[in-house]
């Protein structure tokens, strides 16, 4: 449930309306014709090159974007191996892997199987794509 922006917690415990500037009890602020309640922050759109960008995401690793890399399950989510800043450059290179949603948890509170895919993505660019060097200025870290 969310409180009127007017509604303040005094350090007594007690309810005060800064519209009103008085002490007030609950039932005295759901009837108030000044409630009043936070507007809802909407995410800003994605512009076309993002939008381009994951509807045509690809795999290095897998050519079966169905299934689960790990489990085999039904895919429920693309995830990219080199998340938050790195995402975009994930996406460019397919170092993106299908997981299902059980999966796709663990990726993400198991460091170890994190650095693990890492690693993985960091040689498959060595053997394909470029050298360390030109791996460590893109990604910005060297995971071997």
């Amino acid at each position: 449930m969310q409180n009127c922006i007017h509604l303040k917690q005094k350090l007594n415990h007690s309810l005060e309306c800064k519209k009103k500037k008085k002490i007030i009890n609950i039932k005295d602020c759901s009837n108030c014709k000044f409630k009043d309640f936070p507007k809802t922050k909407t995410r800003p759109k994605k512009s076309s090159a993002i939008q381009n960008a994951e509807r045509n995401r690809f795999s290095v690793f897998t050519k079966d974007l169905e299934h689960c890399i790990i489990c085999g399950n039904k895919k429920e989510h693309l995830h990219e191996i080199f998340f938050g800043k790195n995402r975009n450059k994930s996406m460019k290179y397919g170092f993106v892997i299908p997981l299902c949603f059980q999966c796709h948890l663990m990726m993400h509170r198991n460091k170890q199987l994190q650095e693990a895919w890492h690693i993985r993505g960091q040689l498959y660019w060595e053997e394909h794509l470029g050298s360390k060097n030109e791996f460590i200025a893109i990604f910005r870290k060297n995971y071997i």
